[in-house]
């Protein structure tokens, strides 16, 4: 495991460094963002398919898409980067995010939904999964009105591509979200929980204390996570014996000290909350290489949707605290 954490961790600062030069004017958080795309790759991406698919992107979005120009568009130009035909792969991905945009409002986190359903459902089934999509974000409405908007979009499109019954899917949440509210005062940390391991099987009551357990020992290694990188918690917990928890917690902290030593990502760049998240993605992916490709793909687009969406909401507040200093100012 140590060997794939370190040979990830060297892919990553390349990818890093190559997202840093295609996109000069934008920050560390974002390079990261890019670069996490690829984490499971044992090779780097080349700078310059990097620089051609930013271009590929802008040149089939309009001018105010969220898509070509929003606080995700790195994300989808780092996902038709690895594909050998970047044109057709950013029509596909256009169409799914139309068709996503029929049914929802706009935002950053629909293009996250958007990749997400490109890299992990079949043509023939894409359409179906945004179909799943709406239905399951309709019912989190209804049981949670107060608590269901747009930065749950990502957690429901992972709803949506298990492919597990709507009708079951709605009961494990429901019941998932009771008994983690046990552990949290804050519903939305709940919520977030229930919708992740909504998709993995077990007993609720089990996964929720499992869940506390998890991030109680993740703290003890300076390991923590805000509430909407609480999805991480969910995956962690849902992957990860007790036994090895020391383990993956310790490996967590030493890798995020490892990705601290990169240019850009110490505390006046990317920072630590970031870290931990690409570090937590970067050991999960070493520790279940041999589980069963679906549970991997899984995970591993839950784990990637977390850190992007927490990236968009840091730096949406930073630019609206820098608004509000410059009109306050003025």
């Amino acid at each position: 495991m140590k060997n794939k954490i370190n040979v990830s961790i060297s892919v990553f600062e390349q990818n890093f460094m190559a997202a840093k030069h295609a996109y000069v004017l934008n920050s560390s958080m974002e390079a990261s963002a890019c670069a996490s795309a690829f984490i499971g790759s044992t090779s780097p991406i080349d700078e310059e398919r990097l620089r051609m698919a930013k271009k590929v992107v802008r040149g089939n979005t309009g001018f105010l898409s969220t898509l070509g120009r929003g606080n995700a568009s790195q994300i989808v130009a780092a996902t038709i980067a690895a594909e050998p035909d970047m044109q057709v792969a950013m029509e596909q991905i256009v169409q799914i995010h139309g068709e996503l945009n029929r049914r929802f409002f706009n935002s950053d986190y629909l293009v996250l939904a958007a990749v997400m359903i490109y890299r992990n459902a079949e043509v023939s089934e894409r359409m179906a999964v945004v179909d799943r999509m709406r239905k399951i974000y309709t019912g989190m409405r209804k049981s949670h009105p107060l608590l269901t908007g747009r930065e749950d979009l990502a957690n429901v499109a992972l709803m949506a591509l298990s492919g597990i019954p709507l009708e079951e899917l709605g009961r494990r949440e429901k019941v998932l979200f009771d008994e983690a509210k046990r552990y949290y005062v804050m519903k939305g940390k709940a919520q977030y929980l229930s919708c992740m391991l909504s998709v993995f099987e077990g007993e609720p009551a089990e996964m929720a204390r499992h869940a506390k357990e998890t991030q109680n020992v993740l703290k003890t290694y300076g390991v923590r996570f805000d509430s909407t990188a609480f999805p991480v918690i969910g995956a962690v917990s849902a992957l990860v014996d007790s036994k090895d928890l020391e383990l993956i917690g310790a490996s967590i902290r030493d890798c995020s000290a490892q990705l601290k030593a990169i240019r850009g990502m110490g505390a006046m760049g990317a920072g630590k909350r970031i870290r931990n998240m690409i570090a937590t993605a970067i050991v999960l992916d070493a520790y279940t290489s041999d589980a069963d490709a679906k549970v991997r793909s899984s995970v591993s687009a839950a784990i990637i949707s977390a850190i992007i969406a927490t990236e968009i909401a840091i730096i949406v507040a930073a630019t609206t605290a820098s608004a509000a200093a410059a009109s306050s100012s003025s």
